[in-house]
């Protein structure tokens, strides 16, 4: 209804500034002619006096075919001496004078103009304005055939759109009913048609997926802890319950705290995890200095490298900086040189670059097949290869859900022997990173 009241209302005020040009534009035309007229009259009038200009009144009288010019050449005391108009205006220059027409035709009306001349006598030429008044009623006509024609098609275009706004509506509507009852894979139409609509639908389905990704997530992670937290659970109860039985506490009790020291370490991670991918810590982004970051990584973990007889090599590029988390950008740095010196060929190298576009941590061990490098980033998974070292499986995990919330592309490679981890540092003028 709104659009349609707008429509009409610039219908209206188009027709009217055409209306108002177009009938300005037509009295100027006679008004010019009037000028022009009444020119070429007063050159008669100087060159044949009074007598030569009646005769020039008279010949355009009888040459005017139209019957619409009009004149009056009165004597000083206002007797009439030539032209077709019955009275003189009521002074020199412009005025509209009623124009009485025998019946049943209706009176009209002139524009005319009014010259004194020499010695007293009184020009005055007109013209009937009638053509100007057909023309404001053949365009109010038009006016009125338009503006019909803009409400029944404003109807029209309305009623198709309020249908198709309804259906589309309605569609939706449907959609979120069955994923409300359960069907989640369900999504919203998109008929491709790049509308409001159709930018909706694809913002709420991808709110959906994204949904649906946490959920699998929630409930990966549910399983992953009822199944990877049993066994230490079920080894410090065989411990304290051995303790119990041979009454040695003593020698069980460092080693359940142990135990219950490495349960309290997973679920810090887990929670930290968990705090990263809600954004939680996006709140506390600062300028940070990734140079000084990875130099400060390598040098923690120089020590650990040489002990396996490992060279850590380093590239690090000064002055690299970006928004972030400082204490979460460390630890996922510490992660990946952690994983590069457990995992890597004993006596090999290992190598921590830091350019403007990446971080890239290397190392020359057994490296992960190309179809677990997905898995490794889930929770608690840990290949068989490496179960016999130290570890939860989060490490990876953690390093993932950081990279996501700084905007970073993660990216797991092959080094040839070896993994190569790739950070891909958001640009300066990219979109902001999304919420984990």
């Amino acid at each position: 209804m709104l659009h349609l009241s707008l429509t009409l209302l610039g219908t209206i005020a188009l027709s009217a500034v055409a209306w108002w040009a177009t009938t300005r534009f037509a009295l100027q035309q006679i008004a010019a002619e009037v000028e022009r007229d009444t020119g070429v009259l007063l050159q008669s009038a100087q060159l044949g006096g009074p007598r030569g200009l009646a005769l020039a009144i008279e010949a355009r009288i009888a040459a005017d075919a139209s019957g619409t010019q009009y004149f009056l050449l009165a004597a000083p005391n206002g007797t009439h001496l030539a032209g077709n108009l019955a009275r003189a205006p009521r002074g020199p220059g412009w005025e509209t004078l009623a124009l009485e027409r025998p019946a049943p035709a209706p009176p009209g009306e002139l524009l005319a103009f009014g010259t004194p001349l020499p010695g007293g006598a009184f020009l005055t030429v007109a013209r009937d304005i009638a053509p100007v008044r057909a023309l404001e009623a053949t365009l109010l006509g038009a006016a009125g055939w338009v503006g019909g024609a803009a409400l029944l098609l404003g109807l029209a275009g309305g009623t198709l759109l309020g249908r198709s706004a309804t259906r589309r509506a309605a569609a939706m509507e449907t959609a979120l009913a069955r994923i409300e009852l359960g069907e989640m894979t369900h999504r919203l139409p998109v008929t491709g048609s790049g509308d409001d609509y159709d930018r909706l639908a694809a913002r709420i389905n991808a709110t959906l997926d994204r949904l649906a990704v946490l959920m699998t997530t929630l409930r990966q992670v549910t399983d992953d802890i009822a199944h990877d937290l049993r066994t230490p659970l079920n080894r410090l109860r065989q411990r304290l319950e051995a303790a119990l039985r041979d009454g040695d506490a003593a020698a069980a009790i460092p080693a359940a705290i142990a135990e219950a020291d490495h349960l309290l370490e997973i679920f810090a991670a887990l929670l930290r995890i968990a705090q990263v991918e809600a954004g939680a810590r996006r709140a506390g982004f600062a300028p940070c200095d990734l140079s000084v970051i990875a130099e400060s990584v390598a040098e923690v973990y120089a020590p650990a490298a040489e002990e396996r007889g490992q060279v850590l090599e380093t590239a690090i590029a000064p002055g690299i900086a970006c928004q972030g988390d400082r204490e979460l950008l460390t630890q996922a740095l510490a992660n990946l040189l952690d994983n590069a010196v457990k995992h890597g060929r004993e006596g090999g190298r290992l190598r921590l670059a830091l350019g403007a576009e990446s971080i890239t941590v290397a190392d020359d061990g057994p490296g992960i097949p190309p179809e677990e490098r997905e898995l490794v980033l889930r929770r608690f998974y840990r290949r068989d290869a490496a179960r016999s070292t130290p570890g939860s499986g989060l490490g990876l995990a953690l390093v993932a859900a950081v990279a996501e919330l700084h905007g970073m592309a993660l990216r797991l490679e092959d080094n040839a022997p070896g993994l190569r981890v790739v950070l891909a540092l958001p640009s300066p003028g990219g979109p902001p990173p999304r919420c984990g």
